[in-house]
């Protein structure tokens, strides 16, 4: 038997010889409480670190790229357009490395 099933098997004998006597209710205002202090906790926690930071950068490199890559579209069409030998061959040994997969 497995460890984790002796473990299992103790904790239902043990589940099974407790008494079952009734469970006090929760004193009033408890619940609402504890549910807006999670609230509260789950809001400081999106909000705090670098997160938010870390979001606005990434928004700022992705506008930077594209405003580069527009302002640059010629020289980058340059590079498309290339059919001379050494870029031939370079393209062959790129595609025949991806074809092994």
């Amino acid at each position: 038997m497995k460890n984790s099933d002796r473990i299992l098997d103790r904790i239902f004998a043990l589940a099974r010889r407790s008494s079952l006597g009734e469970t006090p209710d929760v004193p009033f205002g408890l619940e609402t409480a504890v549910l807006a202090h999670w609230k509260r906790a789950k809001l400081r926690a999106e909000n705090s670190g670098l997160l938010p930071a870390m979001r606005w950068a990434a928004l700022a490199a992705c506008a930077t790229a594209l405003l580069v890559s527009a302002l640059r579209s010629d020289e980058l069409a340059a590079f498309r357009n290339r059919f001379d030998p050494e870029t031939r061959v370079a393209e062959s040994a790129l595609v025949a490395g991806y074809g092994n997969d």
